[in-house]
């Protein structure tokens, strides 16, 4: 079974997360930790009948195999599931910056974003999926409640994307500003009367804190909004709310620019993100005092009018009015000072010659007139004034100032800055590639390359997808690490599992090794090596050799990229990066596909899921590879493991509908594009009942499925050397009649675990056989072994077969009342 989990008090960002999570992940129980928050309360009745959220306890955790964490990456925020962490794989979906202690994930996505739905949103698109209006709804007021509407200092085009891709799917914009509402409840009126009359801004270093404090006994509301009020009330760049709650303290810290509230509150306890956090504290005088005395070394360095000013400045000369006006609209400047030079570079500045002045000049008949005459006053500051003492000055030069210093009798003008440059957008400070790789790898796979980086001083590279995933937002299970002669393997292995648990094996034929770590993170290893094909479509010849020549035997520039963790430079000698910004899959060299034709395959499960298509190359270099000449030689396995590895993705029918389109589909297989409706009808619910893995069952039927709608399917299914079980599996299929099928597969493990049900009137179509009620899960809930639990299972049958009970969840609940209704007791 799988979770979606967030934490508690849930919000609408939260809760919005969890329902986009659910789609990704059918199948998944959203478990409730802890109650609902603010106006969600008061839509409660409506979630309870549209959504299915299972209080955390009802969950045995037992038979927990994996969790979804979102806008959370928190142990502690999880309640019963933290014994889960480390035991199981977790997905982070999260949009809070990284902290120490965080769940060591192994997938997902952390980017401070305004709303985790905003992560979430882009995956949902990607895969074709469709919300319904509430699912849609309930993602929109996340996003509009975390960015404030869109105001918010941490909104970012990545959510105004979401939410108009929300809207499209019929979210109801009207009832999110009712469910999100920016009114008031008395409470929160209260609280805020308390905070306005003990508000009092400190100073430092030209930012502006509002410090606030209230006493409170009974309901505390959210207090978000308050902060934001607060904060427009008094023009302050930041606001530190002080709430006391019996002995313990809220501190609430919001900000807009400068200061990282997240990193400033964590030296009390607290964090959250660079705009807002949050802090439990005991203590409150001390907590205050040290915030505040340690304000300015959290403080990013105030930017001056040397950084942000316009350079080079452009001046006129002393001319006239028709002249000074025809330069500025021909510039399209607004206003140009005038300046005459005294020596050098030192110019004295006469004045400033404004557009809207020379035009009413020239209307007055004045044209001609020296423009002299028409000046407005000019202030010259020093470069090295903070941003924050100019505003005075633009009053006083009419929105501008100029940037200078003196130069002998005159001044040397180094720049201007006007007012609209006050709201124009701060260059961004991009980090090197390598560390945005990092930051961007789940926080499992992060730990694990940071500490092979302090380990090994050089010869380790991130290689292939988990780089290319990385620089597009993605992330998935598992790593691969290339390992350069002089790093061994079995060296690496023993590293990792001694510093994180877990089990590796390995194969000294091909120098490689999986490690399967003890938090769910897979790490292939692999000795760098180079390959030589004795002929087209033969297995390759190996032998070791240095990243450069690992690189070259690659399928794809956007996977022939490695990152080194000794210097963390990333190595793109085919121009991956540039291939990977245009979306396109791009062959390292023309035979590529007539040595592997394998790779087309490849190509096309990667266009499918990344949304990439073939470039020019691939597409000249496809025919060579499907000569009959060229395919006859293809290893069959290459080719057959290829095609399962296509059908454990979400998007394989896209994947082979590309083949098909590409000519490709006959050729490599032999197969034809089946329907698209039959495999819709596959579900899978709780398939660890039935003893094999999810992603066995998924492929198996896919598999069998494919194969009913070619013609010839057992010739088909022997010619890819599928194992004699299936084979089996496929001839009871086509047979069509389900008792047949069910007598026969009830003997046979593979069959009765992958075909749950079949249409009879529908040649070879699947669905779910529905899980129900059994005496083990009755045992789990606590009752003894006895008659009684022969009878609560014959209520439930009852149940079911009036259709008072249609899933498992429900039967499950209706034999929790039948034990807790005073007719059967539970031992203590």
């Amino acid at each position: 079974m799988r979770v979606v989990v967030a934490h508690e008090n849930l919000d609408f960002d939260a809760l919005g997360s969890m329902v986009l999570a659910g789609k990704l992940f059918p199948g998944s129980v959203l478990a409730l930790v802890g109650g609902l928050e603010g106006p969600l309360k008061e839509i409660a009745p409506l979630l309870e009948d549209r959504l299915d959220l299972v209080p955390a306890s009802e969950v045995p955790l037992q038979r927990v195999t994996g969790v979804i964490l979102v806008d959370n990456a928190r142990p502690e925020r999880i309640g019963p599931f933290k014994a889960l962490v480390g035991r199981v794989p977790f997905l982070v979906f999260d949009h809070h910056p990284r902290a120490p202690g965080d769940v060591p994930a192994v997938g997902g996505r952390v980017a401070q974003v305004g709303a985790t739905v905003s992560l979430l949103v882009p995956l949902i698109r990607e895969r074709g999926l469709t919300l319904t209006p509430l699912e849609a709804t309930l993602a929109y007021a996340g996003i509009w409640e975390d960015t404030g509407g869109f105001s918010f200092p941490s909104t970012t085009p990545l959510d105004l994307e979401a939410a108009h891709f929300l809207a499209q799917q019929g979210a109801e914009i009207p009832r999110v500003r009712q469910w999100v509402r920016p009114h008031m409840g008395e409470e929160a009126r209260e609280v805020l009367k308390a905070l306005m009359r003990t508000a009092r801004v400190v100073n430092r270093e030209g930012f502006r804190l509002l410090l606030c404090q209230a006493k409170e006994e009974g309901y505390v509301p959210a207090l978000a909004p308050l902060a934001h009020t607060l904060l427009d009330l008094h023009e302050a760049d930041g606001v530190l709310l002080v709430l006391k709650l019996g002995r313990e303290v809220l501190l609430i810290a919001r900000s807009r620019e400068r200061l990282d509230v997240g990193r400033w509150l964590s030296q009390v306890g607290g964090g959250g993100h660079p705009r807002a956090a949050f802090a439990r504290v005991r203590g409150v005088r001390n907590a205050v005092k040290r915030l505040v005395e340690s304000l300015p070394r959290y403080l990013e360095p105030e930017p001056t009018l040397g950084e942000v000013m316009t350079s080079p400045v452009e001046t006129l000369r002393p001319t006239t009015v028709r002249e000074a006006l025809r330069v500025l609209e021909d510039r399209g400047y607004g206003a140009m000072p005038v300046v005459v030079p005294v020596g050098g570079e030192g110019v004295r500045i006469l004045g400033l010659a404004r557009r809207r002045d020379l035009r009413k000049a020239e209307r007055l008949g004045l044209a001609e007139h020296p423009v002299e005459g028409f000046l407005a006053r000019a202030v010259v500051l020093p470069p090295e004034t903070p941003l924050s003492q100019v505003g005075p000055y633009l009053k006083e030069g009419g929105g501008r100032v100029l940037v200078g210093k003196r130069h002998g009798e005159g001044v040397r003008l180094l720049g201007i800055f006007t007012r609209t440059d006050l709201y124009r957008k701060k260059p961004s400070r991009e980090k090197p590639l390598g560390e945005r790789i990092l930051e961007a790898l789940p926080e499992g796979a992060r730990q694990v390359v940071l500490a092979l980086k302090e380990a090994f001083s050089q010869g380790v590279y991130l290689v292939g997808g988990v780089v290319r995933d990385a620089l597009l937002g993605r992330s998935g299970p598992d790593i691969d690490l290339v390992l350069e002669p002089g790093v061994k393997v079995g060296e690496v292995a023993r590293f990792l599992v001694e510093r994180f648990g877990g089990s590796f094996g390995l194969h000294y034929a091909f120098g490689t090794a999986r490690v399967r770590l003890s938090f769910g993170l897979a790490v292939d290893l692999a000795e760098s090596r180079e390959e030589v094909y004795p002929y087209p479509g033969a297995l390759p010849q190996v032998r070791p050799a240095p990243i450069a020549k690992d690189l070259e035997r690659r399928d794809y520039t956007v996977n022939a990229m490695a990152l080194s963790l000794a210097t963390l430079e990333l190595l793109d000698p085919y121009g991956g990066l540039e291939d990977l910004q245009a979306r396109l899959l791009r062959p390292l060299h023309p035979l590529s596909f007539v040595e592997d034709p394998s790779r087309i395959v490849r190509g096309a499960r990667l266009a499918a899921r990344l949304a990439f298509r073939f470039s020019e190359e691939a597409l000249k270099a496809l025919p060579p590879a499907l000569l009959p000449e060229v395919l006859k030689t293809a290893s069959k396995s290459r080719l057959r493991d290829e095609l399962l590895l296509t059908l454990e993705e979400d998007t394989f029918l896209e994947a082979l509908s590309l083949l098909e389109e590409l000519g490709a589909l006959g050729p490599l297989y032999g197969l034809r594009l089946p329907p698209r409706e039959p495999f819709a009808r596959l579900r899978w619910r709780y398939p660890e009942e039935e003893g094999i893995p999810l992603e066995r069952l998924r492929v198996e039927a896919r598999l069998l499925l494919l194969l009913c709608f070619q013609e010839n399917p057992l010739e088909k299914a022997l010619a890819l050397g599928l194992p004699k079980r299936l084979q089996e599996g496929l001839a009871l299929l086509l047979k069509g009649s389900w008792n047949e099928v069910e007598k026969e597969a009830l003997a046979k493990e593979p069959l009765r675990s992958v075909f749950l049900a079949l249409f009879p009137e529908k040649e070879g179509w699947l669905t779910e056989r529905r899980r129900v009620l059994m005496g083990r899960d009755l045992l789990q809930l606590g009752l003894k072994p006895g008659p009684r639990v022969g009878e609560i299972l014959r209520q439930v049958a009852e149940a079911r077969a009036r259709g008072e009970v249609r899933t498992f969840e429900e039967e499950l609940a209706l034999a929790r009342r039948l034990i807790g209704d005073g007719s059967f007791s539970v031992p203590q």
